[in-house]
């Protein structure tokens, strides 16, 4: 795991060729991020990001964007410098476990296409291993879906 701050932390840090970025809150349940990030490993295309502190990450991105008239450097705020390894064609793909969501701005940091995955409450580790079939589902399609553009542009 790569700290960038104590807002968020790479699980599994992008690369040159990755098509993906998972991103959940740090209050799913630890066996679902742990599981996730197993299933991962070894997928070039797919990186994690646990966004630890939702309010205060996307609190230190707005304040940037409101308090200057001249435009702000887009490595000043975390975010901005969270998100500008990642490829602009990578998919965010954001997993919530609430009714509303608190990541979805994240795809407005740098202009990244997201996705949102909606769970349902899993109260069982079978119901979280469904759950994480789940991602991984949605996560192939995207894949799939950016190197098919890639392939076809």
């Amino acid at each position: 795991m790569h700290a960038l701050s104590q807002s968020a932390i790479w699980v599994k840090e992008p690369l040159a060729d990755t098509g993906v970025v998972i991103v959940t809150s740090a209050a799913l349940p630890k066996y679902m991020i742990d599981t996730l990030h197993m299933a991962i490993d070894d997928w070039d295309q797919v990186a994690y990001l646990v966004v630890q502190q939702s309010r205060a990450f996307m609190h230190d991105w707005l304040q940037f964007g409101a308090h200057s008239i001249e435009p702000v450097p887009a490595s000043t705020c975390r975010a901005s410098q969270l998100l500008r390894g990642v490829s602009k064609g990578c998919f965010l793909l954001d997993i919530e476990d609430t009714p509303i969501p608190r990541l979805t701005w994240l795809g407005s940091v740098c202009g990244h296409p997201l996705r949102v995955l909606k769970l349902g409450e899993a109260a069982s580790q079978a119901a979280i291993d469904t759950q994480v079939e789940e991602i991984l589902s949605v996560t192939r399609t995207l894949v799939k879906s950016g190197l098919q553009e890639r392939c076809f542009s």
